[in-house]
């Protein structure tokens, strides 16, 4: 594994602008941050159509749930029609939730994408359909450090040609402590020999020593974006009861013709 030079030129957060998202798009800056993205009441009654929803866990030793898919379950020896295949039963799973909460966060994020970016704004598609964007996850217990940028981890898809890469969480329910977000401004630039499938979840701390460092606190109502070029973790944390750090998100990125798609 390799990483390049830091390349953050600020520190802090930033509010959502067309410069900022093209500054957070060339890596440039660390987060972006948009606050009461939902009430408190649209808060409650996304994380109560979430826990009812279709529950899956990843088989990683942190257990985290989700709700929808991913396409990096997809994106190395198999044929890409499995990938579009399974998009239609992961979208209804997606739906039902949406449909028993009182707005949809996907829709939202996109609107306000739009409201601030020149060129369109919505979800990937190619020859062989949609993508799927919005992916519920429960992460109570964190997420080991990993690396997500599509021209490595999926080159064979339309989604390999952006040129930057983030990824945003709207969070429904925070937990009582912890489940802080650190990203290190190391960018990933791993040496791949042929037929390789270069690791990208469960990276050594080796990669990021040194590296300067955003923490950010996962706030219900409040939407945060940043460059998944860049390895990053969640911390673990203590809930409230019965509850969990519940999100949902996706990744954006940035095409060649300025266009912004969104996949999970």
């Amino acid at each position: 594994m390799a990483a390049t030079a830091p390349t953050w030129t600020t520190e802090g957060e930033h509010v959502l602008t067309q410069d900022n998202l093209r500054l957070l798009l060339d890596n440039r800056i660390s987060v972006i941050r948009i606050p009461s993205f939902a009430t408190p009441d649209e808060c409650r009654s996304f994380t109560e159509a979430a826990r009812a929803g279709n529950i899956k866990y990843y088989s990683v030793a942190k257990r985290i749930g989700y709700i929808g898919m991913a396409q990096f379950e997809y994106r190395w020896d198999r044929p890409k029609e499995d990938f579009f295949n399974a998009v239609p039963d992961a979208q209804r799973d997606l739906v039902d939730v949406i449909e028993r909460c009182s707005f949809d966060p996907l829709q939202r994020l996109i609107d306000r994408l739009q409201a601030v970016w020149p060129h369109p704004v919505g979800v990937a598609r190619e020859d062989l359909g949609a993508y799927y964007a919005g992916i519920v996850r429960f992460a109570g217990e964190g997420v080991d450090l990993h690396v997500d940028w599509a021209p490595i981890n999926s080159p064979q898809y339309a989604i390999g040609r952006i040129d930057g890469q983030l990824g945003w969480n709207f969070f429904a329910e925070e937990l009582l402590s912890g489940g802080e977000t650190t990203v290190h401004n190391a960018p990933w630039d791993p040496q791949i020999a042929a037929g390789e499938i270069p690791k990208s979840y469960g990276l050594e701390p080796e990669l990021v020593e040194g590296a300067p460092k955003a923490v950010y606190k996962a706030s219900a109502g409040d939407v945060v974006l940043f460059n998944t070029r860049n390895p990053h973790e969640i911390s673990g944390g203590t809930p409230k009861p019965g509850g969990s750090r519940i999100s949902i998100g996706s990744f954006v990125g940035r095409m060649p013709d300025g266009e912004l798609v969104l996949w999970s």
